[in-house]
């Protein structure tokens, strides 16, 4: 199928081109973003296609995920801090902070905690109360060190989950029990720098590959990768793939870009 009209996520507020370096669907059609070069967050309506809603952060923005309540969490590394956000009735707003360690960039909710990836000279990720009590942590798996850089990780559709963390520096995507446990590594020399990826169907996810300037499909079922978009439909340097089910749409943030990337495609 074909590219669906972009949409433009720069508004009036903003000093810098847009860098969009997450994104999560928040209601049917509705998304959130993470606009790392402007220092806020932003609410995205496919529908109408135009940014409803912004917030001001007191940092800069990397990543987000979706909370029960209409809540969100994001991600604050420059603070050391994670921004729990209100998004009831389409409109942002501030609720309260939890203190993280430095350089906690990742975000993942389930089962009412709070997954946060660490990307330090130890990375690691960390699972959290939605009090900020720390749980526990994972860096290893059976004495070996799991990943080097995890710049983003999401939950799988199963249930349970498993958790899919890419590595930036090795080019690798790990499934994770949510123990840490390795279940499966995925690679492919098509996939060059992983950054988001995001479930799709309890079987299937899509990555998207910054230097490889694509968004992968990854399949549970055999493990295997394989190309779903790239420079021949408009990637240039993606930093994050989100999709909306209900529109049947991949949506795409690139660096740096005022571009919100959207294409109908048959997943």
């Amino acid at each position: 199928m074909g590219k669906e009209a972009d949409i433009e996520v720069k508004i009036s507020q903003d000093w810098s081109t847009c860098w969009i370096t997450s994104c999560a669907e928040i209601s049917p059609g509705l998304f959130l973003m993470a606009d790392r070069a402007n220092s806020s967050v932003k609410l995205v309506d496919l529908t109408i296609r135009i940014v409803t809603s912004s917030l001001q952060l007191q940092g800069w923005p990397w990543d987000l995920c979706v909370l029960p309540d209409d809540q969100a969490a994001v991600t604050l590394p420059d603070k050391s801090i994670v921004q729990l956000l209100s998004t009831k009735g389409g409109q942002l707003s501030l609720v309260k902070e939890l203190k993280v360690s430095d350089s906690c960039h990742v975000i993942a909710f389930y089962n009412n905690q709070l997954y946060l990836s660490y990307c330090t000279n130890e990375p690691r990720i960390e699972v959290m109360t939605m009090d900020g009590v720390s749980e526990k942590e994972f860096q290893n798996d059976r004495g070996n060190q799991l990943f080097q850089s995890p710049y983003h990780l999401t939950m799988s559709a199963l249930s349970p989950p498993n958790l899919y963390v890419p590595d930036y520096i090795t080019d690798t995507v790990f499934e994770l029990s949510l123990d840490g446990k390795v279940v499966r590594e995925y690679q492919d020399k098509h996939l060059v720098k992983p950054l988001s990826v995001v479930a799709v169907s309890p079987d299937l996810l899509l990555v998207c590959g910054r230097n490889s300037h694509n968004v992968m499909k990854l399949s549970e079922t055999d493990g295997s990768i394989q190309e779903l978009l790239g420079e021949k439909d408009g990637l240039s340097q993606p930093y994050s793939v989100a999709f909306c089910p209900h529109k049947r749409t991949v949506i795409v943030g690139m660096y740096p870009n005022n571009i919100f990337h959207q294409t109908l495609k048959e997943v």
